[in-house]
């Protein structure tokens, strides 16, 4: 009995012994595959988090850009200066996406268009109505119709057609307002036909031809300036660019 207690003893001394090695062989071959796969780990954590920091700071200029066109489209003459203001655009919001609202600024784009402002007076009644249009350069006619009831169509006629809606066109739409853009080929004098079949009341805003603008957004070092062009029918994005 003895004799098999030394042996067992013996026997696990030798397999301590033996075990030893592999485990600390084990343990820095750990060391060695471990550190690299947390530092990598580390840095696609901060790779991750630099891409969200972007696209967060990406849509903060972008929501520069679509305040600006929010304040076109409630008036599309809405500056004729031609350096970058924000004084058009102001108040803005507070904050966006948690961080400060960017700095946004909007200048009046010469040689791509003068704006002339008209608003002629509404004449009473359904039926075809005829708007004279006075236009100095050629571009877009761009309207705002108003109305209180009924559907609308609208042409631009020469100044000598007679003053009846040509062909059957589909109407533009119903009350309370609509918009359409019409092409002026070359400047000089037309008629605007507006034929309603139950309105009594309304107005016209037209803008000869659609204003140009450009609006830079600034957050820290980048930017996005855009070009949009407005009228009284919406807005038109030319152009979008990051810096």
């Amino acid at each position: 009995m003895m004799t098999f207690v030394r042996r067992l003893l013996h026997s696990t001394r030798g397999e301590r012994g033996q075990a030893l090695p592999i485990a600390m062989g084990a343990l820095a071959l750990g060391v060695i595959l471990i550190s690299p796969l947390l530092l990598g780990a580390s840095g696609g954590s901060q790779a991750t988090g630099q891409i969200g920091r972007q696209a967060l700071e990406r849509y903060s200029l972008d929501a520069g850009v679509e305040w600006s066109g929010w304040r076109l489209i409630s008036n599309p003459t809405l500056t004729t200066v031609t350096t970058y203001t924000s004084v058009p655009l102001a108040p803005f919001p507070a904050t966006i996406n948690g961080a400060p609202f960017p700095q946004t600024e909007i200048r009046y784009v010469t040689g791509a268009g003068a704006v002339e402002a008209a608003a002629p007076l509404w004449q009473s009644g359904g039926g075809d109505k005829c708007y004279t249009v006075s236009a100095s350069d050629a571009g877009t006619l761009s309207a705002r119709i108003n109305v209180d009831a009924g559907q609308m169509w609208a042409q631009l006629l020469n100044s000598a057609a007679p003053c009846t809606l040509v062909g059957s066109p589909p109407a533009l739409g119903t009350a309370p307002q609509v918009g359409a853009d019409f092409a002026m080929a070359t400047a000089g004098t037309y008629k605007l036909l507006i034929r309603t079949n139950t309105a009594t009341t309304g107005s016209i805003a037209l803008s000869v031809p659609a204003a140009t603008y450009e609006v830079r957004s600034t957050n820290g070092t980048r930017s996005v300036v855009a070009r949009l062009v407005a009228g009284y029918s919406g807005l038109r994005v030319a152009s979008w660019q990051l810096n």
